[in-house]
């Protein structure tokens, strides 16, 4: 499929003329006269041409002649710009999965992160924090960090019946009272020890003498943790013991760690990795396998990283200046979007039969084919 830089034009968000000024990525009108002349340029850069090929375009579209530091000056002033078109993109009917009725109420998001590292003897890097609708495979928020910043259900705006899907790096009583005080629900991964875990006694347990009890299946049962003003808050733990092919791959992956890393992984550890586990704020009404059955989803996020990583080239930055990464980065979210919403509005099928279309986004969920080109011209 063929995109058009003038076909995704059209999809940007009614106001991008005036942002462009605005957020000052055209100050002055010399070479660049128009925030269209300055997109098209930027889009042609971010798919992956040089410095080179871009001031070639910037000719042939009757821009001008422009040097490649004058480009990456007008470049990297542009990310408040992108900034603003992502954050303004109305989401397109890219893939819209049947919500489940337990679930109508709930806006189901998960959220993760994903290195970025610019290129060069000395790598730097950069963090993408993500939030993904996992009905629609629309981008709900992201977040663009250096690498201080870890992965925090803080670097997130969470609202009332937003149910987010992390793994064990947002499983923290932070994190966990963060999204519960927004008015929001979780089910997240937990590590072995993660915090500690109460009875109704306010006696100290562990999780794996409970799973220890588990005679198969998916189970569930509430404890309790204490919050950072020393109350006791419940929490339930859902878990289910993994396959035999599973628990043999974790056992060799676990293996491989101790030899790699000289340590020595406790017993404990070892037995608490045969089951998957999460905690979860959502009441009795969700099941133990209600829950685990919604946590499989969130392999939905890793597919987009895998998406941007691979076909748009995110995973790796071409530029050195902190201003210009955080524009490349930007500049890199901002197209995927376009080209999310293009393949949304696009009707695959020549009759026009949504039977057809929805069959071609199922093929395409886990990655995007496109040949972009400039059809750009003053000619």
């Amino acid at each position: 499929m063929d995109i058009n830089v003038e076909e995704l034009i059209k999809l940007l968000p009614e106001g991008y003329q005036q942002a462009c000024y605005e957020t000052k990525a055209i100050e002055r009108k010399r070479t660049v006269q128009t925030p269209e002349e300055l997109l098209v340029m930027c889009l042609y850069y971010i798919y992956g041409a040089s410095l080179l090929e871009t001031s070639q375009l910037a000719k042939m579209n009757g821009t001008g002649k422009m040097s490649d530091v004058a480009f990456m000056k007008r470049f990297a002033k542009s990310s408040r710009w992108f900034q603003w078109i992502t954050k303004n993109i109305k989401p397109g009917d890219m893939c819209h999965y049947q919500k489940p009725g337990i679930l109508q109420e709930y806006n189901v998001t998960a959220i993760d992160a994903s290195d970025v590292y610019t290129k060069g003897a000395v790598k730097q890097a950069w963090h993408l924090h993500y939030a993904l609708d996992l009905f629609s495979l629309n981008c709900q928020q992201y977040k663009i960090t250096d690498e201080k910043t870890g992965e925090t259900l803080k670097n997130f705006e969470i609202r009332k019946k937003d149910l987010i899907i992390a793994d064990r790096a947002y499983a923290t009583i932070t994190g966990m009272e963060y999204c519960l005080e927004n008015g929001g629900d979780f089910i997240l991964r937990i590590r072995n020890k993660a915090f500690n875990l109460y009875n109704a006694e306010r006696e100290q347990v562990f999780l794996t003498d409970w799973l220890k009890t588990l005679d198969g299946g998916a189970s569930c049962a509430m404890f309790y943790y204490r919050d950072s003003q020393k109350n006791y808050k419940n929490v339930r733990i859902c878990a289910l013991p993994k396959t035999e092919e599973e628990i043999k791959k974790e056992e060799k992956r676990l293996k491989k760690k101790e030899s790699k890393k000289q340590i020595k992984i406790s017993d404990d550890t070892k037995f608490s990795h045969r089951y998957m586990f999460v905690a979860t704020s959502l009441p009795e009404t969700f099941t133990a396998e209600d829950i685990l059955s919604i946590y499989r989803l969130r392999w939905q996020v890793e597919m987009v990283f895998k998406r941007y990583k691979s076909i748009l080239g995110a995973g790796s930055v071409p530029v050195k200046t902190k201003e210009a990464t955080e524009a490349w980065i930007n500049g890199k979210m901002m197209l995927a979007l376009l080209i999310e919403k293009f393949i949304g509005s696009v009707d695959f099928s020549p009759s026009g039969k949504s039977r057809k279309k929805q069959e071609h986004m199922e093929r395409n969920q886990t990655g995007i084919s496109v040949n972009f080109y400039s059809g750009h011209s003053k000619n």
